[in-house]
């Protein structure tokens, strides 16, 4: 079993980093989208009438408007989580034998749930 214990600034910078790939992620997939929609109308282009462009251009200002939106509640989201992380760590700081016993009674509580579950699973 492994007993590392991580500092408040690991922990912050553990979750500034999965904050910073999730939002890649997220970029990244909708690019994808965009992209494929975007070859997909330049097929349609060949066989479609000029209608079929102005809808093409109102889906991909409809998409491009949705990546803002997702970049900017990632964004969001990014900065209020280092919020978080920089009051747990201020707090940790401030009461480390609060945090202890707390983080104790958190990791019992998360073992007698997973035991509990183990435990209904052999039942059935």
């Amino acid at each position: 079993m492994n007993t590392t214990i991580k500092t408040p600034q690991q922990l912050a910078d553990d979750a500034r980093q999965t904050a910073t790939d999730a939002i890649d992620t997220t970029r990244a997939y909708a690019q994808n989208a965009v992209n494929a929609a975007g070859e997909k109308v330049r097929e349609l282009r060949h066989d479609a009438e000029p209608a079929v462009e102005q809808l093409a251009a109102r889906v991909q200002q409809a998409v491009q408007r949705g990546l803002d939106a997702a970049s900017t509640t990632s964004a969001r989201a990014q900065r209020r989580l280092e919020q978080a992380a920089d009051v747990t760590g201020k707090y940790i700081a401030d009461q480390p034998m609060r945090s202890v016993l707390i983080a104790a009674a958190a990791g019992a509580a998360i073992t007698a749930l997973i035991v509990l579950a183990s435990r209904r699973g052999d039942d059935y």
